[in-house]
């Protein structure tokens, strides 16, 4: 006993391999970005250098530019220590608020 194929389910780039792709293809597109969207975050390392510029600002607009990087190096000091926190304590958090512990 012979198993039919159908023409279309055949492994090629005609065949299911094509329809998937085609299925996938349209999954993965991206909406354009617009001029409104807002810009992508800045990395810890961009943030600390952008601190550091302000900082050497600091003697030209009354203290301003000294607040302005204690600020973005806040923003450094949060951001490092939510990347340092260990796996397994991310996932007992996870757990504790699923079982709402």
């Amino acid at each position: 006993m012979q198993p039919t194929r159908s023409p279309q389910l055949q492994w090629s780039t005609k065949g299911l391999l094509g329809i998937l792709r085609a299925a996938r293809a349209t999954e993965a597109t991206r909406p354009v970005r617009t001029a409104n969207d807002p810009p992508a975050p800045l990395s810890v390392e961009e943030l600390s250098e952008v601190a550091k510029n302000w900082r050497s600002r600091a003697g030209e607009d009354e203290g301003r530019a000294d607040t302005v990087a204690q600020a973005l190096e806040s923003v450094v000091e949060h951001r490092r220590a939510a990347a340092s926190r260990s796996r397994a304590r991310i996932v007992g958090d996870r757990i504790s608020q699923f079982m709402r512990i």
